[in-house]
C-alpha cells in the first residue's frame, strides 16, 4: 500500500504538530486520528516497536487474547479500510456473537441473535498489524527507543508548546515542538506527577479494588473436537465464586486458554497449578480442552490491582493543548474485554472535538475533550465496577442506586438464559453499539415482568472428542 495523507468527513482543524506518547493501541488510534487534522503527527515510544508481531516489555499482557468489539471495528476499519480483510488473513478469528457460549450467573446464556461481529487474536499480531498501517501515513513519524521527559510549557504554566524527549542511549535531551500534546500511556502515565510539578493538585482518582490475576496458554488444537461454539466463557456468579475461564481461538491453529481469579484467587503459572485451577471453574469444559491439548507456550500470567480512573475533567489549571486518554484515563477490569474499545473511542472522540474547534485555536479544547471523555466512560465504568462491587470485601465506592441497578441488572442476565431477544441486548451494549438505556426500555422491563420468555435455559455447549484422547473424567456429565 502507497502512504497517504488523510482528510477528515468533517472540518479539519489544520494544526502544525501534534505529539502523541505511546504506541500502544490509545497512541496508535490517536496518531490516526489526528493525522487528518495536523500537518505533522509524531508518535513517541519508549520501546523499540519491531516489525513483525512479537512481545515487548512494555506491553505484558500482549500474551493475553484480545478482543475486538463491534463499535471498534467499524471505528477502525473506517481509518484503516481492508484492516480487518487483512487481519484475517494474517490469522484472526471472525466470530459472530451467536458463536458464543457464555457460562454466566450460574447458568449457560441463551445464544444471541446473529449480527454482532468479533474478531479475536493476540495483541501482537493486532498491534503489529495496526503498526503497519500506522506507518504508511505520510504525515506520520514514529520514534521509538525515545523516552518523553517532560511536556514544555509556556513561562507563565498556561499552555504546551512541546515534549522534551531523551533518545535511547544518549544523554543529552531536545525539544519537540508542538501545537497538541496526547498522553496514550496507559495506566502508568506520569502525567499526574508532571502536572504535580507545575504546581497543581494531584489529579483525584477513583479505584475499585478488584485484585483479578489472570493468566493464559496457548495449545494446539485437537483435531476432530465437534463443538456447537467457537468461543467459550465462564464466569463466576459473585459472590460465592471468584474464578473464570476462556477459551478463545488464536492464530496458528491454536487455542488461547485464560483462567483468571478475583481477590486475590490467581491462577498459578506451574502446570499442575493451571490445570487444578481449570478443574475448580463451575463449568468443565475449559479443563477437559485443556487436559487433552497440547501446551504450545508457557503460562504467561498479569495482575491487575483495581479499575481505576483519572478525574482530569474536575481539574482546573491544566495547561492549554495537553490531554490524556486510554488507559491512562480510565482502566477497566480486563475480563470485561472493554479496553482496547474504548480506546478506539476516545480517538474517534478526539477527532470529533477538533472538527468542533476553532482552526487552529487549542483554547479550551482540553477541557471539553476531557470533560466529554469522561462522559464517555460513565456507563462502561458503572456497569463495569459495579459488578466487581457485588463482592462485599471490594473497596470502591457504593452509591444510593448501586444496589437498585444491580438488582436490575441480575434479574436481566438471569432472563438472558432463556431469551435471546435479553442476551442480544446484552451483546450490543457489551460491543457499544447500542446504549445500555435500551436495557430499561419499556418492551424490556415488560420482558422483567412476565418472566423468562424462551424455550428453554441455554443449551449446555457440545464437546464431542474423538477416539483416543485423554479420557473424560468422572466430573464432566455436563459435557457430551
Amino acid at each position: 500500500m502507497s502512504k497517504g495523507t488523510f482528510s477528515s468527513a468533517s472540518r479539519r482543524f489544520g494544526g502544525r504538530h501534534a505529539v502523541v506518547i505511546g504506541g500502544s493501541m490509545a497512541g496508535m488510534a490517536a496518531s490516526r486520528a489526528l493525522a487528518s487534522h495536523f500537518e505533522r503527527v509524531t508518535l513517541i515510544e519508549r520501546d523499540r516497536l519491531p516489525e513483525k508481531p512479537e512481545l515487548r516489555k512494555g506491553l505484558p499482557q500482549e500474551q493475553q487474547a484480545h478482543g475486538i468489539l463491534a463499535k471498534a471495528v467499524e471505528i477502525l476499519e473506517g481509518y484503516f479500510p481492508g484492516l480487518w480483510q487483512q487481519m484475517v488473513a494474517a490469522g484472526s478469528n471472525v466470530l459472530d456473537m451467536s458463536d458464543v457460549a457464555l457460562y454466566r450467573g450460574g447458568i449457560w446464556q441463551a445464544r444471541a441473535t446473529p449480527g454482532l461481529t468479533l474478531y479475536i487474536q493476540t495483541r501482537t499480531l493486532l498491534d503489529s498489524v495496526i503498526r503497519s498501517r500506522v506507518r504508511e501515513i505520510s504525515n506520520l513519524q514514529i520514534l521509538d527507543e525515545c523516552e518523553v521527559v517532560k511536556p514544555v510549557v509556556t513561562s507563565n504554566r498556561v499552555a504546551v508548546w512541546g515534549v522534551e524527549v531523551r533518545r535511547r542511549k544518549q544523554e543529552a535531551t531536545e525539544i519537540l515542538e508542538a501545537d497538541l500534546v496526547v498522553d496514550a500511556t496507559g495506566r502508568g502515565s506520569r502525567m499526574p506527577r508532571w502536572l504535580e510539578e507545575l504546581g497543581l493538585p494531584r489529579v483525584e482518582e477513583t479505584h475499585v479494588r478488584i485484585d483479578v490475576g489472570y493468566a493464559s496458554r496457548k495449545v494446539r488444537k485437537l483435531q476432530g473436537v465437534t463443538t456447537n461454539w467457537k468461543t467459550l466463557s465462564i464466569f463466576p456468579t459473585a459472590p460465592r465464586e471468584t474464578r473464570l475461564g476462556a477459551l478463545a481461538p488464536v492464530e496458528g491453529d491454536t487455542w488461547l486458554v485464560t483462567l483468571a481469579g478475583a481477590l486475590g484467587d490467581h491462577a498459578p503459572g506451574d502446570e499442575a497449578g493451571f490445570l487444578e485451577f481449570a478443574r475448580a471453574l463451575p463449568q468443565p469444559h475449559v479443563y477437559e480442552m485443556l487436559r487433552r491439548c497440547e501446551p504450545v507456550s508457557p503460562v504467561a500470567a498479569h495482575k491487575f490491582p483495581s479499575s481505576m480512573r483519572r478525574h482530569y475533567e474536575r481539574m482546573t489549571g491544566i495547561p492549554e493543548g495537553l490531554v490524556v486518554l486510554g488507559d491512562a484515563v480510565c482502566s477497566l477490569n480486563p475480563i470485561y474485554g472493554q479496553g482496547m474499545t474504548l480506546s478506539v473511542l476516545a480517538a474517534s472522540l478526539l477527532e470529533e472535538c477538533l472538527s468542533e474547534q476553532a482552526p487552529r485555536a487549542m483554547m479550551g479544547f482540553g477541557r471539553r475533550f476531557q470533560a466529554k471523555l469522561s462522559r464517555m466512560h460513565d456507563m462502561p465504568w458503572t456497569m463495569g465496577a459495579g459488578e466487581d462491587l457485588v463482592y462485599p470485601s471490594v473497596e470502591g465506592p457504593r452509591p444510593l442506586w448501586w444496589k437498585a441497578m444491580q438488582g436490575a441488572s441480575g434479574h436481566l442476565q438471569s432472563l438472558a438464559a432463556y431469551d435471546p431477544v435479553v442476551t442480544t441486548a446484552f451483546a450490543k451494549v457489551m460491543h457499544m453499539t447500542g446504549s445500555p438505556l435500551e436495557l430499561a426500555h419499556p418492551s424490556m422491563l415488560l420482558r422483567m415482568v412476565r418472566g423468562p420468555q424462551g424455550e428453554g435455559p441455554g443449551e449446555s455447549p457440545v464437546m464431542q472428542f474423538p477416539e483416543g484422547s485423554a479420557p473424560p473424567s468422572k466430573t464432566v456429565a455436563s459435557v457430551a
